[in-house]
């Protein structure tokens, strides 16, 4: 169900299917900020908090809880990720910019492969909605690849999830994207350089 939310103008989402480079864009990313002497900070869902610890153990299969305790718990870290000490609302108040590598699209499109949707997006109903929304797309086959370089896979590597989390993004995605956050959608085969070049002129209106 679409629920109305605010839009935080300066708080900017960064999102894609494991293995699409979020990481590695929200890096250079900042490099291209700190290169301009735009005030921001970054941050990353799970967070490094103590839910977030807790949620990266069961990411990595060391710990299974069920699907609906996982939702709550990225429920609850995001709540410490936007209101906590040192967090995304107190970086907005400062007049700072702020980068998250994932935020609640994330939930919508992983939490609901095993949890009713609408229940997913009714816990994530009282968080804003980004102003700008970065969307990171791959083929799951050049996803799968790059994972394949990776020390160790989380729960939902799997290329046949990974095929339902790319359809999960485009819901949760086009239920919002009238709302008032702006989206930019990119090939995430292209060079590093180049996925920074046009996320930065997608921002411009930040700066």
């Amino acid at each position: 169900m679409k629920r109305n939310r605010n839009v935080w103008k300066g708080l900017v989402a960064v999102e894609g299917i494991d293995g699409a480079g979020t990481t590695t864009l929200t890096r250079e990313l900042k490099d291209a900020l700190s290169s301009k002497n735009i005030p921001f900070t970054a941050g990353f869902e799970p967070t490094d908090g103590v839910i977030g610890k807790i949620i990266r153990t069961a990411l990595s299969g060391k710990e299974n809880l069920c699907p609906e305790t996982l939702a709550l718990l990225f429920s609850a870290d995001r709540r410490e990720h936007l209101y906590g000490k040192n967090g995304i609302q107190e970086a907005l108040k400062a007049g700072q910019v702020y980068i998250t590598d994932r935020y609640w699209f994330s939930s919508l499109a992983y939490q609901t492969l095993d949890s009713d949707w609408d229940w997913v997006d009714y816990l994530n109903a009282p968080y804003p909605l980004p102003g700008h929304l970065i969307f990171a797309g791959i083929p799951v086959d050049e996803a799968q690849k790059r994972l394949s370089r990776r020390d160790g896979q989380d729960i939902f590597d799997e290329a046949a999830l990974q095929y339902r989390v790319v359809e999960a993004y485009e819901k949760a995605i086009g239920a919002y994207e009238d709302s008032g956050m702006k989206v930019l959608r990119l090939d995430s085969t292209k060079t590093p350089h180049e996925l920074c070049r046009q996320s930065v002129d997608f921002l411009s209106d930040l700066f």
